[in-house]
């Protein structure tokens, strides 16, 4: 999200907090105050004007509502007055020198030759090289070779479960998203940094988790783990490929139910996919998602 987005966010809620400012109007003489006697909570219509406060009965229940109504939108025009001041001061300061603030259009001015030298290191190509060769939330499960149930090879050369995983994984090859596949993953689990878990390369793949295996009955593996090269935000991807078969449901279910206690949200933390038979994942429906979350 860049600096014209968040002006235009801002300047959206400015303007739908003014209706709200707007809609509550005057504020009448008359109000609404409350006091505890006896154990119990009493109401009174006060006048600023005189001074005075009268006893509202329960039987006057109308004008018990059209004060208690007017009590709540004085509060809220309040807080939205706060608020807007608060979000205007803010697009003040945004408006005012975007040419120059705008961390958007720095590499913009960045001379070629920096660019070609430094800046693919520091704006994503660097770091999404070394988040390909591991990361400091999961570790591999093994390489994926073809074996009884990895049977579909990938454009990257790994063997995945089923053809719409190789959809999904030749995508975000071709797109130069980088991926893990089923790496293992604990939701509950924290992972230890002085543990690093190597690759036949010497490289870090991982860290490791004191007291699981990525063998464990325990240990989930999530379809994909992604990368938004352009903001380092990292994803599971989960596919779901039989949504017609309710024995398959039920046992997902109970994985999804792990990773959202784990604190773990979709949309944010967690990118879904589904389909059935009459639904194939199409190609189409997978580049939505990649240029969503991940471009």
């Amino acid at each position: 999200m860049d600096k014209t987005e968040i002006i235009r966010i801002l300047t959206d809620t400015s303007s739908e907090l003014g209706e709200i400012i707007a809609l509550a109007g005057d504020m009448p003489d008359e109000r609404l105050q409350l006091k505890r006697m006896r154990g119990k909570t009493c109401f009174f219509a006060y006048s600023k004007k005189t001074g005075k406060q009268v006893y509202i009965r329960k039987a006057d229940k109308d004008r018990l509502t059209r004060l208690a109504t007017r009590y709540y939108e004085a509060k809220l025009k309040t807080a939205a007055q706060k608020e807007k001041q608060q979000i205007d001061r803010c697009l003040e300061m945004l408006s005012s020198d975007p040419e120059i603030s705008d961390i958007t259009r720095v590499s913009e001015k960045i001379p070629e030759e920096i660019k070609r030298n430094v800046l693919s290191e520091l704006a994503g190509e660097g770091f999404a090289r070394k988040w390909q060769e591991g990361n400091s939330i999961v570790k591999k499960r093994k390489t994926h070779n073809m074996d009884d149930y990895h049977k579909f090879k990938t454009l990257w050369g790994d063997y995945v479960g089923s053809k719409s995983e190789v959809i999904i994984a030749d995508r975000l090859f071709v797109k130069g998203i980088p991926y893990h596949y089923e790496v293992a993953f604990t939701p509950e689990a924290t992972v230890d940094l002085s543990r690093p878990v190597y690759n036949e390369f010497g490289m870090i793949v991982g860290y490791d988790i004191v007291g699981y295996s990525p063998f464990d009955q325990d240990t989930l593996h999530p379809d994909f783990y992604v990368l938004n090269p352009r903001t380092k935000k990292a994803y599971f991807w989960e596919h779901l490929g039989k949504m017609d078969d309710s024995e398959y449901c039920k046992k997902n279910f109970n994985r999804f139910m792990r990773i959202l206690d784990a604190g773990f949200i979709i949309g944010e933390d967690l990118i879904v996919t589904h389909e059935d038979k009459k639904n194939p994942l199409m190609t189409e429906d997978v580049d939505r998602v990649i240029e969503k979350y991940l471009t």
